[in-house]
């Protein structure tokens, strides 16, 4: 396979993606516009595919975002609870309940990207499309290379001033949350210890209420923190990647290149931005077949700064450990590609790989994105006039590299040690 990028298919690729930008506005999780780039993308991949599937699936897109408002209210009414249990102690009990709740939606829908209050949020439907171009002769494994469709409301703090803006709210209100989680159990034991009695509020339970006063403007802050009436054009997250795994098949068509036992698909997926519910859905869907037949998924997203290229591992902020075996073959096809890319740190987030590692599934994935969000990050200023072609033929380079290396070592069992 030819790890050159043509002219040709570098004007399809951004071509592409403006186009995305220009005829699917405001395609958030679950949305019209989204359906209808799935299925633009369906009829493009047939074009040089030999099977083009596209699975809908219903998701509750506002529940992965939607609960730190909640969350935020519910510390803001602890704050009350707190000051008032003296008047009524079952507040101190009712403050507990409340924070207990916002810590578990924090933990199960941020930490782990699992539903938890996703039936109490407005059922939408979403789609993955899935192409497969297949090998000359018998399917003894299988390579995906996959990105997401969907695109993210903005994140008001990364447009109003980056990483100075965005850092200072999200940790005063993760560790406001967690102070008044604590200090709400704390009065509620002194409450019930106390005979349902609230204790006075002088010495250090003065001292702590005054803490939870100092709280109250993060959790208002992160109340705004996801602007739902802006919905970015999402040309760098994730158009880029969406181009990048079309073009490794298109590429494939155009110099009629099939591997002997090779199976080489692309996955655009649905909903990422909702908490990779499409990757997942996918998976779950898929998953027999991807165990009869060995199969490694490579995602990407944000494929926008060379400098900041990385291997992804470790994803669902910490909570996901992916396959090292595929990450060591993005690794190898990087060095061969004249890169040498990192393991990337923990950082708040997911990528769709992580859907399938948390199915059980060979994956891992490779971005391009800084991890102290750059003001074109979640913003209106991620448009198709902002990218980095440079970046974007690189990635393209190394899955060319990754299929050629997958399919030459005979599967994934050349890199497990």
């Amino acid at each position: 396979m030819a790890k050159t990028v043509s002219k040709e298919t570098m004007k399809y690729m951004l071509d592409g993606i403006k186009e995305v930008c220009e005829k699917f506005k405001n395609r958030a999780p679950g949305t019209q516009s989204e359906r209808d780039a799935q299925a633009f993308f369906k009829k493009e991949l047939e074009k040089y595919s030999d099977e083009v599937i596209m699975e809908d699936f219903e998701i509750h897109p506002k529940a992965f975002m939607g609960f730190i408002p909640i969350a935020a209210i519910f510390g803001i009414l602890s704050v009350a609870f707190f000051w008032l249990a003296k008047y009524a102690a079952w507040l101190s009990i009712a403050s507990t309940v409340i924070m207990i709740l916002a810590v578990l939606m924090f933990i199960i829908e941020f930490l782990f990207y699992r539903e938890f209050v996703d039936i109490f949020f407005p059922k939408k439907v979403s789609r993955n499309v899935y192409a497969v171009r297949k090998p000359t002769g018998e399917v003894k494994r299988r390579i995906i290379f996959g990105g997401h469709t969907d695109a993210s409301p903005e994140w008001t703090y990364t447009y109003l001033g980056g990483i100075k803006a965005v850092a200072p709210v999200m940790a005063g209100a993760i560790i406001g949350m967690f102070a008044a989680f604590g200090i709400s159990v704390a009065m509620m034991i002194k409450t019930v210890t106390n005979g349902l009695v609230a204790p006075e509020l002088v010495g250090v339970w003065k001292v702590l209420g005054i803490v939870m006063i100092c709280l109250v403007p993060f959790f208002i802050a992160i109340i705004f923190f996801i602007n739902w009436k802006v919905i970015v054009d999402g040309a760098n997250d994730n158009l880029t990647a969406n181009y990048v795994a079309m073009a490794v098949i298109k590429d494939m068509h155009d110099n009629d290149e099939r591997f002997e036992n090779t199976e080489v698909c692309c996955l655009l997926a649905g909903a990422e931005e909702a908490g990779i519910r499409g990757s997942r859905a996918f998976a779950r869907k898929n998953k027999q077949e991807m165990l009869d037949v060995e199969t490694v998924f490579i995602a990407m997203d944000t494929m926008r700064e060379v400098e900041q290229l990385q291997i992804y591992n470790i994803g669902c902020t910490g909570t996901v450990h992916s396959s090292k075996a595929v990450g060591d073959l993005i690794r190898e096809a990087g060095l061969n590609c004249g890169i040498d890319m990192p393991r990337a740190k923990l950082y708040p987030g997911a990528i769709d790989s992580d859907a399938f590692t948390q199915e059980g599934l060979e994956a891992a994935g490779f971005c391009g994105v800084n991890h102290d969000p750059q003001k074109y990050y979640h913003t209106r200023e991620d448009s198709w006039d902002n990218m980095s072609p440079e970046c974007i033929e690189l990635s393209l380079k190394i899955c060319k590299e990754a299929a050629e290396l997958y399919d030459k070592k005979g599967g994934i069992k050349a890199y497990k040690k």
